[in-house]
């Protein structure tokens, strides 16, 4: 089970850069939005990595970044992502507080498996958002980055 998130984060932290990249390029005609929606991606990352670490996190789901931010915070989530996977046994379950302060306890590996499905979903309004205003939006199919 290790071995498959490893790879599948591998394949998440690939597929974020690239949308770190493109909005870099393209950040004075980038939407609102856009530069919402990226942020929220790191953000939530970010917090759920600070929930399976039992620490209390710095940012909100919605707080926006800079730009010249993002690549860096995204490295650090996948880096203690990655240290996580590699230093815990997946099959243990984690408590923890919601946003809105509902305790829950889960399965550390549901909390990976959306951590990962999180992303793509907002990946997936992101490119429907550049389409929209006819700028340039990178794949990240999983199958084309295999």
């Amino acid at each position: 089970m290790k071995d498959f998130f490893l790879d599948k984060f591998e394949y998440d932290f690939f597929a974020t850069k690239s949308w770190i990249k493109s909005i870099e390029d393209q950040e004075e005609l980038i939407s609102p939005f856009v530069e919402t929606s990226i942020s929220h991606i790191i953000n939530v990352h970010y917090i759920w990595n600070c929930r399976l670490k039992e620490i209390l996190p710095e940012s909100e789901t919605w707080d926006k970044l800079p730009v010249s931010y993002l690549l860096k915070l995204h490295e650090q989530n996948f880096s203690e992502t990655i240290d996580f996977i590699e230093k815990y046994e997946l099959d243990n379950k984690i408590h923890y507080h919601s946003s809105e302060g509902v305790e829950y306890t889960k399965p550390i590996i549901d909390i990976l498996y959306h951590i990962l499905n999180h992303s793509n979903y907002h990946r997936a309004q992101i490119v429907m958002d550049l389409k929209q205003n006819n700028l340039n939006a990178p794949s990240f199919n999983f199958i084309t980055y295999r």
